[in-house]
């Protein structure tokens, strides 16, 4: 009895196996927070992206006959940052500087109430034979009616005539440009109202390449400087047809 006594008080107070299924355990729990800390942090950064990429790889854009190459933080949806065919592609540029999303620009990309400072442009191949430039003495002055109005940037100013589907917009066009001006056209919210409140109001569409056509979109703020914004904006895809060359 005595002799059982003494095994029993030599004994581990653990078992080898015990102290095996332990650490074990101990290891997995560990594995878990880092799993759980890295995923989380990555889920952090997602959600501080908010959809953006700070990735500047480039992409071979395809879209019809014409190739562009463009860094992936100037193409703003992530089913698009691919290289390949596309039938349209969507961008999106700091004004000026024409470049794309970085962490020093995040809060500029990420205003609600504002798109100031910001430059929108959509690619797909041409489906009209003439750009909205060429469209001017066709179909745009038949539209609109009255006597122009000064504008901002030496521009003047066209009522669009009510029943045309585009009762809600004015008519910019630089006069001195002929009869092929500089032409884009403005939202308001209230055509009978001087005011302008639609931040990316102004939209105007260009032909580059064999067969693109370029609409770009701006703040009326930015009006003013409509020449800047349109050398700048043609500067910008012409070296990304050239880059593929």
């Amino acid at each position: 009895m005595k002799q059982q006594t003494e095994m029993i008080d030599q004994a581990p107070l653990l078992s080898p196996r015990f102290v095996w299924k332990l650490t074990g355990a101990i290891a997995i729990l560990c594995l878990l927070t880092l799993a759980i800390s890295l995923s989380g942090r990555h889920f952090g950064q997602s959600m501080l992206l908010a959809g953006h990429t700070i990735d500047e790889t480039p992409v071979e854009i395809i879209i019809g006959n014409d190739v562009l190459i463009l860094p992936t933080n100037v193409i703003r949806f992530e089913k698009s940052r691919r290289s390949g065919i596309h039938d349209t592609i969507d961008t999106y540029f700091t004004w000026p500087g024409m470049t794309g999303y970085t962490t020093q620009t995040r809060d500029l990309f990420n205003q609600t109430d504002s798109a100031d400072g910001l430059i929108f442009a959509h690619l797909n191949q041409a489906t009209m034979s003439k750009d909205m430039t060429g469209r001017f003495g066709p179909i745009y002055k038949r539209l609109v009616e009255g006597s122009p109005i000064a504008g901002p940037g030496g521009l003047v100013s066209y009522r669009i005539k009510s029943g045309t589907g585009y009762a809600s917009e004015l008519l910019y066009a630089d006069p001195t440009g002929g009869t092929h001006p500089y032409v884009v056209r403005c939202l308001v919210d209230n055509p009978s109202e001087s005011g302008f409140t639609t931040q990316t109001g102004c939209q105007r569409d260009i032909a580059i390449g064999e067969d693109l056509s370029l609409t770009y979109r701006f703040s009326i703020n930015l009006l003013e400087d409509w020449k800047r914004i349109e050398a700048d904006v043609r500067a910008r895809f012409e070296a990304a047809l050239s880059a593929s060359l």
